[in-house]
Parts: structure tokens; sequence; C-alpha cells
């Protein structure tokens, strides 16, 4: 029986698999392998990559973010948080170069992986397919990926790098128009998670103390504190010096938390400053990562140096109702109705971008008598 090695005390290999939202795409046939990544229950192999779905005859589309964890353990109920809980360390790295949204990725199968046995424990979770409708998403670079994770890995503030580039992956799961405010207040949280690590940095690369560092940002030495450095380092480094990213992003993130603005006043504020709070705060991460100047380059040019968030392309359709008549709907609709649906004609990558073609078909549903005529068509990424 399956069991039986378990009994004994013995190890056997489980596999589990997770997917969900994501606007970082692999390309086909490409994926980032993490393996013996250390972990309580020993070294676990993690595959990511990106699943892709037949849409249309010879139309193939990224689908979700995929997943892939095996280790070895003795059951499979210790398997399955426990290795989804290490696959997600990794999110806010990948999230951080490709600078897109990663959203929460969910356990879709957990089975016994060992060979030569018979009778194998298995778990499957009902999670929803992919939905039709096309989302935008960024290629990313895997090698670049692979050395900024290693760089932050060995770095010696690592643990304050990987909580903020943590906040950072939240700001942009709301990355779009409408959640400017909750973008702001997890970039500001990113600032303030690695700004105790900035202050060390500095202190070890211009090899001088906490004091000495709080004169040279403008600090009396009978008005040092470690909070007035700290918001010095926040303000002057972090930030660059902008005056107005600073007062506006602390202004909404106070008046946010602590409920003392209203919410259309933090939102004017976060609105202002967010693009360049999201710049500021990636790019003090990368920094301090030290990379190689090629590769520091290339993740702060087009396309990663926009954030993009990952929700539905926007479509708007305007025009006239054309005819005289009171009623306007078709019989049995409540309103005039256009009903809309598309087709794939062409998917594929060009570069770190992947472009879709699609035709658009209208049918309106209106009373007898009534025409529409279409003015213009739309569609936006919501961002």
């Amino acid at each position: 029986m399956s069991n039986q090695s378990n009994q004994t005390g013995t190890s056997e290999e489980f596999l589990v698999v997770m997917r969900g939202p994501s606007a970082v795409m692999f390309k086909p046939d490409e994926q980032l392998s993490v393996r013996n990544l250390p972990s309580e229950f020993g070294p676990l192999d993690i595959v990511y990559t990106t699943r892709y779905l037949n849409r249309a005859p010879d139309v193939t589309v990224p689908g979700q973010l995929w997943i892939e964890i095996r280790g070895k353990v003795h059951t499979l109920a210790e398997a399955l948080e426990p290795f989804a809980n290490s696959a997600l360390t990794i999110l806010p790295i990948l999230s951080l170069s490709a600078n897109a949204s990663i959203g929460e990725p969910d356990i879709e199968l957990g089975f016994d992986n060992t060979a030569n046995i018979t009778e194998r424990d298995y778990f499957q979770s009902y999670i929803p397919p992919e939905r039709d409708i096309p989302h935008p998403g960024r290629g990313i670079d895997v090698p670049d990926t692979l050395t900024l994770l290693e760089a932050i890995g060995a770095h010696p503030h690592s643990e304050r790098l990987l909580r903020g580039a943590n906040q950072y992956r939240l700001a942009l799961q709301s990355w779009r128009l409408g959640k400017e405010t909750l973008s702001l207040a997890h970039l500001w949280m990113a600032a303030e998670a690695i700004t105790k690590a900035k202050v060390r940095v500095e202190c070890e690369t211009r090899g001088i103390t906490e004091p000495d560092l709080a004169t040279e940002l403008g600090i009396e030495r009978e008005q040092y504190s470690g909070k007035r450095l700290e918001q010095a380092v926040r303000k002057k480094l972090l930030l660059k010096g902008d005056n107005e990213v600073y007062s506006k992003a602390k202004e909404a993130s106070d008046g946010f938390e602590h409920g003392y603005l209203n919410y259309g006043a933090v939102r004017e504020l976060s609105r202002d400053v967010r693009l360049r709070m999201a710049e500021y705060v990636r790019i003090a991460i990368l920094e301090m990562c030290e990379l190689d100047s090629a590769i520091f380059s290339k993740l702060t040019s087009d396309p990663f140096d926009e954030p993009l968030g990952h929700w539905p392309i926007v479509k708007y359709l305007r025009g006239k109702l054309i005819g005289l008549g009171e009623e306007l709907a078709a019989p049995g609709n409540a309103y005039p109705f256009i009903k809309w649906s598309f087709s794939l004609k062409t998917a594929k990558w060009e570069g770190s971008k992947f472009n879709i073609e699609m035709t658009e078909n209208l049918t309106p549903e209106i009373a007898e008598g009534i025409g529409f005529q279409a003015q213009s068509f739309e569609a936006w990424q919501a961002g």
C-alpha cells in the first residue's frame, strides 16, 4: 500500500500545483525554475510558467500563472499549504522584475508522486477556468529575474527587501483607475519596509555611523533620533528628494490609515504622485541589490519602466439610436441593448509584449423601427 512507507517514517515525493491571475507572463516553453529552495521539510523544487489555451483555430493565448512544487514529506496534508506558502515567497520578485501585477494563486492539485507505488493520495480544488476576456500582460526576462532572485536572497537585509517587494506587488494588484488610494498605501508601506535597510546600506557604503549619516542629511546633532533619520532617508534618498511625492504620499497614507481625510481628498493626493512613488520604490530596491549595470538598465527601461496591473481590457461603444417610437427595447427586454461578442484572429509575442487581434461582433437588440448607428469603438487598458 502507498501508506506503508509513510508508516516506516520515510518521505514520499509529493507534487502541488497552483494557478492564479497574473500580468507577468512566460513565453511558450519558457519557465523559471528554483531548485532546492530551503523549507522546514527540506529542499523544494519550484517551477513558474504560464499555461497556454487554445481559443480559436491556430490561436493560442496565455492563461494564468502556473506553479508546480515538488518535495519530500510524509503525507499529502504536510505538503499542501507548506509547499504553497514557499512558492508564494518568490512572487514579489517576479512582480518586481517584470513591474507587473501577480494576483493570489490557489492550490488546484496535490498528489503523491512517488515512483513504484500502486495507491496514491490525491487532492483537487475547483478553480474556475480562465475567462475569454483579454487582459494586458508582459513577458518576464527569466535570466535577469534569476539574477535578481539570487541578489535579494544573498543580501544581508534580504528580509526587509522581500517585505518591500511584496508591498510593491500588492500595490500593483490595485493598479487601475479608481484604485489609486490602495496602490499608494502599499507603496508607502513598501518605502517604510526598506527604510532601515537603506539606512544600514548607506552607513556601510559611506563607512559612517547613523548619527553621522543624519548630519550629512541635514539633521543637527542635538536633534538626532532614529525616527528623524528614517524620515530623512525616505525623503532624500529613497524618494530622491522629491518633496511633492513625499508630502502628498505621507499625507495620503496617514489620512487613509487614521481616517482624518475624506476618501476623495486621499484619492486626489494618491493620483497626483502614485506613478512617481512606484518608480522611486522599485528603483530603490533594485539599487540596493547591486545588480550588474546592464541588468539594472534593462529592468528600468521600456517596457519594464511602466507598472502594469491585471484587469480586463475596457471596451466602450458609442453611437445613436435612430427612429421614432416610445418603445426602444426589443420585445422581452427592459432596455435597448447591443449584444456584444468577439472572436480572436491572431495572437503573437512581439518582444516582451503579447499582442492580440480581435473581431468585434455587434448585434442590436432593439425595437422594430429603431436602428443603431455606431459612431466609435474604444478599447482601454485600465491603469
